[in-house]
């Protein structure tokens, strides 16, 4: 049987890279093939073959704000190329589907996905939903959030988190067994549990990330 394929765009920080990392981590893990669509000037670049992700380049940068005329100009006919060079490469992957986490290349990867009618799945990770996700959410087949309310209709999912942060001890617990100014600590508790608020109630961390696209 062959193995389902999942194209995931994110880049240019490590806000949007690191999630996107720990949703593709765990799609290998369960026999996904991970493809990854990006550009050569974010933190992708680097990131993403660190840990043994195939990646794909397209040439986009941030369109908003361009100065002068010629800068203006240009804006039209370099999303154009973005998008035909998303085109090729999707033509190319064939994905399953196709996971938009933000960045410079999400929009003209989510335009492809539309018009190739690949299931386009977005995820906004910030509190305000910057303008990529806002106008990709018109047309996705499924948008989730991390913050509520960040995008009219979404599903609220929380960030994901990578195994190597998530399965990390409690912060009461890190220090357990070690001594402090000769004092040994132990953990202390609040009834069943251990005293302390669960960031993941607050923030959605900790969600099982290849939920956002398998679920």
């Amino acid at each position: 049987m062959e193995a389902r394929r999942v194209l995931v765009m994110a880049g240019g920080t490590g806000g949007h890279v690191f999630p996107a990392l720990a949703v593709a981590e765990e799609l290998r893990e369960r026999g996904v093939a991970v493809t990854w669509l990006g550009t050569r000037r974010g933190v992708e670049a680097q990131l993403v073959p660190l840990n043994e992700f195939p990646i794909r380049f397209i040439n986009i940068s941030g369109l908003r704000g361009k100065k002068g005329l010629l800068g203006k100009l240009k804006a039209p006919w370099q999303l154009l190329t973005a998008v035909w060079q998303s085109l090729c490469v999707m033509r190319d992957v064939r994905p399953d589907a196709v996971l938009g986490l933000g960045g410079f290349a999400s929009g003209p990867g989510g335009v492809a996905a539309w018009l190739l009618r690949v299931p386009l799945v977005i995820h906004e990770q910030n509190g305000v939903a910057g303008t990529t996700n806002r106008l990709l959410a018109k047309i996705a087949t499924r948008v989730l959030e991390a913050f509520p309310g960040s995008l009219p209709g979404a599903e609220h999912y929380g960030n994901p988190v990578r195994k190597a942060i998530s399965d990390l001890p409690e912060p009461e617990q890190r220090g357990v067994g070690r001594r402090v100014s000769g004092r040994r600590v132990s953990a202390r508790r609040d009834g069943d549990g251990i005293e302390g608020r669960d960031s993941s109630s607050e923030n959605g961390s900790g969600q099982r990330p290849h939920l956002l696209v398998l679920g």
